[in-house]
């Protein structure tokens, strides 16, 4: 029961999912991973059938602050990447037919090159991106590139879920300098990456230390705790400087009329005011706030 991936399993109870879910919520975590089918079970959370109906679970699911991030072929060990690729395609389909409303974004497969070569994974990341406008991530064996180091597994993807590895023995944790330089090796890359699978349990101190480090780094995620709310380096919109433009606007329009022996009067809401009458000069009143102008000429 240590993996969310099985939630959407019917061998699951209600207890269990709710156990689940406030124990990611405790956690911090905002999204969930889950299957969307697991044929063969070998993980004590069972399987999950390809043609069950979760949309219930789904929308509980985001209702409960958790959004659902949806793994369209499970490992190796489950045996639905044995399949046809027209099934994959069919599959993929019918799940975003069904589910694209309740989804965050989709993971194409689980370690996909121990499965698939990287035309196949690519193949498949563009048909569910001509099926959706949600992100579609991939997640390979451990190591930037996978256990075959092939980056061009990553070619179409929006998202890389990047898996670290060595968290199975010790204290279950990656180690942190190793960790950091895979995560900047993986971001040269020039696309998102979420930091994954670096820690055995998420709420261990040591995972969500290493989690805050990798965030600092640049991941735009994390999959295994931490302690910082923020995540991924978050840029900030400019506001576009209206008064400024505000002036420019009132400057250029009175030095034309002037030039032209014109009375002017320009108000910029109230707040900003300028007035030339031929022979009288050239008045200007101006007070703080408000960003848009009004004109008034007189001629």
């Amino acid at each position: 029961m240590g993996t969310s991936l099985l939630y959407l399993s019917d061998s699951w109870s209600d207890e269990e999912r709710k156990h689940q879910r406030d124990r990611l919520l405790h956690n911090g975590d905002t999204h969930i991973d889950l299957y969307t089918r697991a044929s063969h079970g070998h993980l004590p959370g069972g399987r999950v059938n390809a043609n069950g109906d979760f949309l219930f679970r789904l929308r509980e699911l985001r209702a409960s602050g958790l959004h659902p991030v949806l793994w369209l072929i499970p490992e190796s060990r489950h045996g639905d990447y044995k399949e046809s690729m027209a099934n994959h395609l069919a599959f993929i389909d019918k799940t975003v037919a069904s589910y694209d409303n309740e989804a965050s974004g989709y993971v194409v497969c689980l370690e996909c090159d121990e499965t698939f070569t990287a035309a196949e994974v690519n193949q498949m990341v563009r048909h569910v991106k001509s099926k959706t406008k949600k992100p579609v991530a991939v997640h390979l064996a451990p190591g930037v590139g996978g256990f075959k180091g092939d980056t061009s597994y990553y070619a179409e993807a929006d998202y890389i879920y990047l898996q670290f590895g060595d968290h199975l023995t010790g204290d279950y944790v990656a180690d942190t300098e190793m960790a950091v330089a895979m995560l900047k090796e993986a971001m040269k890359l020039g696309k998102p990456v979420v930091a994954n699978e670096y820690s055995l349990y998420s709420e261990s101190e040591k995972a969500k230390a290493l989690g805050d480090r990798l965030c600092a780094e640049g991941a735009v995620g994390t999959g295994n705790g931490r302690n910082i709310s923020l995540c991924g380096n978050i840029i900030e919109k400019k506001e576009t400087n209206y008064k400024s433009i505000g002036l420019g606007a009132l400057a250029i329009a009175s030095i034309f009329m002037v030039s032209k022996g014109y009375p002017v009067t320009m108000n910029y809401n109230d707040n900003l005011s300028i007035d030339y009458t031929p022979r009288k000069g050239l008045g200007f009143k101006a007070e703080e706030e408000r960003f848009f102008i009004t004109h008034r000429w007189e001629f």
